[in-house]
């Protein structure tokens, strides 16, 4: 979906595009040296979703020390020099989903959080704004240890299993990304655990959406991937042509339930291709 935005946002400009990434999002060095590769290439601008905040900062510096417009998608980098950010507000959306599943364990119990993948800002600002929208709730503990998926379904239906087997009066667990939360679907529903144990978490997927009908998924943060990538090109060429200052734009979430997921406008999220 970001590709989509950014092919639409490229076509408008009558722009070329190279969009590239690693197989894996915890190949980091397979990033890096395909950030040095752009540096190479001498383009007016190069648009980063960092799967590390600091692994990927020395050759974000370096993409700015070159003159070479510079922004990040999703996750930020550790750098100092300015630069634009396009992205969901993580902390905030999370925060908001904290919230939504301390109501809806009765302000108590045990809770579980698996996230995607250690170092990048997009984890941790989930799981910092999640603890913020539960902290309010004497009664509410959330498990200490945070297993990773590394961005893999099959992984995090693992390591939930793990967490459920030795916390076995979990009542809930939030997953930060689409194959994390599918991952622990997974586990809750072959566990037979659904009625047990509310699962709440990031981004919509068919897979997501089928959880979610099924009731073993309650509540997904839906954001709008699309937007990042169209307004991350618009921003860029601006920047680029105009020496536009740079600036943090947050692009808005929909909190999707059982209740909406077949409302028209959420459709679109959960089949992409929707016009």
């Amino acid at each position: 979906s970001v590709e989509r935005g950014v092919k639409v946002a490229t076509d408008e400009l009558g722009r070329e595009l190279i969009f590239v990434g690693p197989e894996r999002e915890i190949d980091l060095e397979h990033q890096v040296e395909l950030v040095r590769k752009g540096i190479e290439m001498r383009p007016i601008a190069i648009i980063l979703a960092a799967s590390d905040y600091t692994v990927l900062a020395e050759v974000s510096q370096d993409v700015v020390d070159q003159k070479i417009t510079f922004l990040t998608v999703d996750s930020d980098v550790a750098i100092d020099s300015s630069h634009s950010f396009i992205a969901t507000n993580n902390i905030e959306a999370s925060r908001q989903l904290g919230i939504y599943m301390a109501k809806a364990i009765n302000l108590e119990g045990e809770i579980g959080i698996v996230s995607h993948l250690q170092g990048t800002t997009s984890a941790i600002d989930r799981v910092e704004g999640f603890m913020q929208g539960i902290r309010d709730y004497a009664n509410i503990n959330v498990i200490e240890e945070i297993p990773y998926s590394n961005n893999d379904a099959e992984q995090a239906y693992k390591v939930t299993q793990e967490l459920i087997e030795h916390h076995p009066n979990i009542k809930g667990l939030f997953g930060t990304n689409e194959a994390t939360l599918i991952g622990i679907a997974k586990a809750v529903d072959s566990m037979e655990l659904g009625d047990q144990i509310t699962v709440v978490g990031f981004d919509i997927s068919d897979s997501a959406a089928g959880y979610l009908e099924k009731d073993i998924i309650e509540a997904i943060v839906v954001q709008r991937p699309f937007n990042m990538g169209y307004l991350s090109v618009k921003e860029a060429y601006k920047q680029a042509n105009s020496g536009k200052a740079s600036e943090i734009i947050d692009v808005d979430v929909v909190l999707v339930t059982k209740e909406n997921m077949f409302d028209e406008e959420n459709q679109k999220f959960i089949i992409p291709f929707l016009e």
